[in-house]
């Protein structure tokens, strides 16, 4: 019985330091980082859509997707196209070597004719 307790007890503390990480590193690119706005659009749209950014240089992006919609992923993608990584958040931080494109996914809303998207790409400068 001892050996369980410690996998448990284990599976916990690393989950714990998962999390722990995920938000030091959100805190360390919000303080030491300046945000250069690249792209902010507020649209109004209609049915299921997609925004699909201009290629954007090689550097760290922060990316956020809103809208009274569903976001349903965040997908970056290489210049011609094949997907290099997707989250199914509403933001994310992307860093790359490479020049990339974003494309947002969004689903309408139930019973609803229009709704408004807003897009924010922003270029993470060190301060």
């Amino acid at each position: 019985m001892g050996i369980i307790k410690k996998l448990v007890v284990g599976f916990f503390l690393l989950l714990f330091l998962g999390i722990a990480a995920i938000f030091g590193m959100q805190y360390y690119y919000d303080t030491a980082y300046d945000k250069v706005p690249v792209e902010v659009k507020t649209e109004t749209v209609s049915g299921d859509v997609f925004y699909l950014s201009h290629v954007l240089e090689p550097g760290t992006y922060k990316i956020t997707a809103e809208g009274e919609g569903t976001v349903e992923k965040i997908i970056i993608l290489d210049e011609s196209g094949n997907v290099l990584t997707e989250s199914e958040t509403d933001n994310m931080i992307y860093g790359s070597t490479q020049p990339f494109q974003v494309r947002i996914d969004y689903k309408a809303p139930v019973g609803v004719d229009s709704y408004g998207v807003k897009i924010e790409i922003y270029r993470l400068v060190e301060k």
